[in-house]
């Protein structure tokens, strides 16, 4: 998933690129990285872990830059070090070239051959990143000169290579920025600015926050290119391929208050409550609905509304535990759901309930919480999922394992509630999670949707 962002300014810019990483920090946990334009020399600057525990602020200080880039790491694939945190740097000949990406490339023989052929040395690439990061440096620099169109013509030969998802921004040195999405659009990216200050990010809240204005979504097919404080939006391709935005950020991904294509995340998930309600009418005597904090607050609430049955948040979340999701092992996301979530026993003993989650994946969380529910007493426990059954891992840049570590893979529901050993499990229609964002934004027409 991980999260990117850029600033760009005729003044010191460093502070709103720390700020703006920091409102991504749910996007990613392991690390991050800026670099910055300083005398017209690229620096970069990396460190493990969140920004709020790295030590980071004296280096600030030091630092006056009019251009910046910088990320948060989620690995999907990948050695979890700090060198395979972002951004990359690459020195040529011609030009030094920093890049963070967000997203997934898929490595295939078509891509391997390419560099083989070309002898672009991929002897030491440990990321996928880098493979962008190479092609770019690869043809920019057999240019002593760079314009728009040189530019565009060398993204326009990647879009024919490079396959997966990604979202990418780039440091040239001696240029500026530049900025491309993948054909389909599938991870979201944001353009504000601010006087003559502009800034990109992979969400809303992380422009906003810094009192930018909108601007709006990056879409497929558009390349950005800033310099001497100027913004251009060029066509990559002649004809565009259709946009298909990972429905998952509004599940889950995003922050609620952030807005991705023009639908606000938290209307959305509200959406998904109302449409699921249906399938729970029939239920009697449910004296609670009681999200799984805290994504799927929205939901319930929706929820609880539309059946006017209360809503109780019963299922407590230690704050100083970060998103359990995200985390790069299994060991570490079970460790840190038995320290994140608890229970306030006066809503649970005794009582029926419908426990509200954004989603089933491994079923670590939801096992977790059951265990709790039934250690404290419940009567009857009924599953509400906002999405579909997740039953095929993700391809695209979310750590969603391959499908056999899927609760719900080559499940059906009586295996299921045989493994939970709940009453009843309700997951959202397809066609109900599509609904929820369109009815916002109906030029949204198709989704990456694939996980279910």
């Amino acid at each position: 998933m991980c999260g990117i962002t850029a600033v760009i300014s005729n003044e010191n810019i460093i502070y709103d690129l720390y700020e703006s990483l920091y409102h991504l920090q749910h996007r990613g946990q392991d690390g991050f990285g800026i670099t910055y334009l300083n005398s017209g020399k690229i620096n970069l600057i990396k460190y493990k872990g969140l920004l709020s525990t790295a030590d980071i602020n004296d280096n600030l200080k030091k630092i006056n830059s009019t251009i910046a880039i910088g990320h948060v790491r989620y690995p999907t694939k990948g050695a979890n070090t700090i060198n395979e945190c972002q951004p990359f740097l690459k020195e040529g000949i011609n030009y030094n070239i920093s890049l963070v990406h967000n997203g997934q490339i898929w490595i295939t023989d078509k891509l391997k051959n390419y560099f083989k052929i070309n002898n672009i040395d991929i002897s030491n690439i440990t990321s996928d990143s880098i493979y962008l990061l190479s092609f770019i440096s690869y043809h920019i620099n057999k240019h002593k000169t760079l314009d728009s169109l040189i530019i565009k013509n060398i993204i326009s030969e990647l879009y024919d290579l490079f396959e997966g998802s990604y979202n990418c921004i780039c440091m040239i040195e001696g240029y500026g920025l530049i900025c491309f999405k993948d054909p389909h659009s599938i991870r979201p990216l944001i353009t504000g600015f601010k006087g003559d200050s502009y800034i990109i990010s992979s969400e809303s809240v992380s422009i906003t926050s810094l009192d930018y204005k909108i601007m709006g979504d990056i879409y497929n097919n558009e390349l950005l290119t800033f310099n001497n404080s100027r913004i251009n939006i060029i066509k990559i391709k002649k004809e565009t391929k259709s946009l298909k935005p990972c429905i998952f950020e509004w599940v889950y991904l995003a922050r609620e208050e952030s807005i991705l294509y023009d639908v606000n995340v938290y209307q959305a998930r509200y959406k998904m409550g109302e449409f699921i309600s249906h399938k729970l009418k029939h239920l009697e005597n449910i004296d609670y609905i009681i999200p799984v904090p805290d994504t799927s607050k929205p939901v319930a609430l929706a929820i609880s509304e539309t059946l006017g049955i209360k809503y109780r948040e019963a299922i407590t979340k230690n704050r100083y535990i970060n998103r359990t999701f995200i985390m790069n092992t299994q060991e570490k996301r079970k460790t840190n759901i038995k320290r994140k979530l608890n229970i306030v026993k006066k809503f649970i003993e005794n009582k029926n309930i419908i426990v509200v989650d954004d989603s089933i994946v491994r079923g670590n969380t939801i096992k977790h919480i059951i265990n709790l529910l039934k250690i404290n007493k419940a009567n009857n426990i009924y599953i509400v999922s906002a999405c579909p059954e997740i039953i095929n891992e993700n391809v695209y840049g979310i750590d969603i394992p391959i499908a056999n570590d899927l609760i719900c893979h080559n499940k059906n529901k009586d295996k299921l509630l045989k493994e939970l050993l709940v009453n009843d499990i309700f997951f959202q229609d397809i066609s109900d999670l599509k609904k929820s964002i369109q009815l916002f934004n109906p030029n949204l027409k198709e989704f990456e949707d694939s996980i279910f």
